[in-house]
């Protein structure tokens, strides 16, 4: 069995010899998480299309299915599909898609499922690249017959991995009201939406270390540092989000005059973004430098510093974002506003702000830098408003009513008509004209929690401002919470594919 378990580099010598001696390549490609009766199916059918039959996998690290996924990892897998008679070999890909495997496995028959005869259902978009990848090579597509269909997703969720009774609960809701399908059509809707974000640019610093205890010195601990990672933070990270999705997005935000990140920016940056970069003469782009123990997955932060805290922007630099917000605001689908309070923002430009009659997404955010400063309540109005728990309290000045209660009093006073209220792993409460929706956490398994909060802003104002409901929405926009848990700070922005894939998933 073991034998047949070839790298990538590998495979191709093996195939040569095979080729050279007539024999024709059959190649399927997948993840195959859970085998079942469908795959043992597929595979039989594969190899009645020529004479040796190639698996190749998806490495755990591009399988992008959602949190817990995949359920067994890329060794269990190959050995399990090393282990049946109709596959010769089994090869680990090196990429999140099929078509390094396809340059070295050069098929003359490249296998897949019938659910990807009609190309526009294919999630990912790849279905167009392997075909022609196998056809530089002579090769042609076979798809394989759809009369014993399961689902590894629909089993894994079940049976092996089952979600908390509250996930199925709402599951049972959305699937009650929604196919898969018209969710899938709701993101690709998205693609239209022209998006101003406004707010505040952040870097964010991980400096990991380990402890080497007291100073020998003093009473101070020390630390070891091992490496270093920069992020985007702030309205440069929620763009790359808002990107993901739609193929119009600008950004209006400031940066330092020699902002030493530049060149970071413009590199990580979506290329999507439309910048709209108003350069001011402060010293130092807003950078959060955080020193972080990582053990395993998991992230402890143990002290943070800020760059700064002052106010940015001179008179004239908030008469330039005013007339741009003036001028353009109305030329675009929704208005994007995360608010950080860390010098961008101020008493005039929030004024403008809140007389745009485009639809007014808006998040104020309270952190070490504006403490009991930076409230919803400074705006006018807004279309939907997503704020944590203490956000909303504060704005509210109520410690103890309950939660609808206080979400309700700032809902009216806002004239708002859709607010969410994130709550960690008790998920989502969400308040409009129909009442308040419970959305629970789709995962209690964290990495690390900065930037989750954004990213569910990023969707579910997108959501919205299409008009879709906020069950919808708020469904969305945690299914894109819940992937971003997943990975150590913004390493990375949402994704299209994998929050498709993790949609799908779900509805199974």
């Amino acid at each position: 069995m073991q034998d047949k378990i070839k790298s990538l580099e590998e495979i191709r010598g093996s195939l040569s010899l095979l080729e050279s001696s007539g024999k024709c390549i059959v190649h399927c490609h997948g993840v195959f998480d859970l085998l079942h009766p469908g795959h043992i199916h597929h595979f039989r059918e594969a190899k009645a299309q020529g004479d040796t039959l190639v698996v190749s996998i998806t490495p755990d690290r591009f399988v992008n299915k959602g949190p817990g996924r995949p359920a067994f990892n890329e060794t269990l897998r190959l050995q399990a599909l090393a282990a049946l008679s109709d596959i010769d070999f089994v090869v680990l890909n090196n990429a999140p898609d099929a078509i390094s495997a396809i340059n070295q496995i050069r098929p003359k028959t490249y296998i897949k499922g019938a659910e990807y005869k009609d190309h526009s259902k294919d999630i990912t978009g790849k279905i167009i690249e392997e075909i022609n990848a196998v056809e530089s090579f002579g090769g042609c597509v076979h798809y394989t017959s759809d009369d014993v269909v399961f689902s590894s997703s629909s089993l894994i969720n079940h049976h092996i991995d089952p979600p908390s009774e509250e996930v199925l609960r709402f599951m049972g809701y959305m699937k009650g009201k929604y196919k898969a399908d018209e969710l899938l059509a709701v993101l690709a809707s998205l693609k239209d939406l022209k998006v101003l974000v406004i707010g505040d640019a952040i870097i964010d610093t991980y400096q990991y270390v380990t402890p080497l205890g007291q100073s020998g010195k003093g009473l101070h601990m020390t630390a070891k540092l091992l490496e270093k990672e920069l992020f985007l933070g702030g309205s440069l990270i929620i763009a790359n989000h808002l990107a993901a999705f739609s193929d119009n997005v600008t950004l209006l935000t400031a940066l330092a005059h020699n902002c030493p990140y530049r060149d970071f920016i413009d590199k990580t940056l979506d290329r999507k973004v439309q910048a709209a970069f108003l350069e001011h003469d402060h010293p130092m782009t807003l950078c959060k430098n955080r020193y972080v123990l990582q053990d395993g997955k998991q992230c402890t932060k143990l002290f943070e510093t800020y760059s700064s805290t002052d106010p940015i922007l001179s008179q004239s630099a908030s008469e330039e974002i005013i007339a741009y917000i003036k001028e353009e605001a109305s030329g675009y689908d929704l208005v994007l506003v995360c608010d950080f309070a860390n010098g961008f923002t101020n008493e005039m430009i929030i004024e403008a702000l809140s007389n745009v009659e485009t639809f007014l997404a808006v998040n104020t955010q309270i952190n070490s830098g504006n403490r009991g400063y930076n409230v919803i309540t400074h705006y006018k109005r807004a279309d939907f408003i997503s704020l944590n728990e203490g956000e909303l309290r504060l704005a509210a000045h109520d410690k103890l009513s309950p939660l609808p209660v206080v979400l309700k009093r700032i809902a009216t006073k806002l004239s708002c008509p859709s607010i969410s209220i994130t709550k960690g792993i008790d998920g989502v409460l969400c308040h409009d004209h129909l009442g308040d929706l419970s959305i629970p956490a789709f995962t209690t398994s964290v990495v690390d929690r900065v930037g989750a909060g954004d990213s569910y802003f990023a969707l579910a104002a997108m959501c919205l401002a299409i008009g879709q409901p906020f069950d919808v929405a708020g469904f969305i926009g945690s299914l894109a919470s819940s992937m971003n848990v997943q990975v150590v700070g913004n390493k990375e922005s949402a994704s299209m594919p994998a929050l498709g894939k993790y949609l799908v998933r779900l509805m199974k």
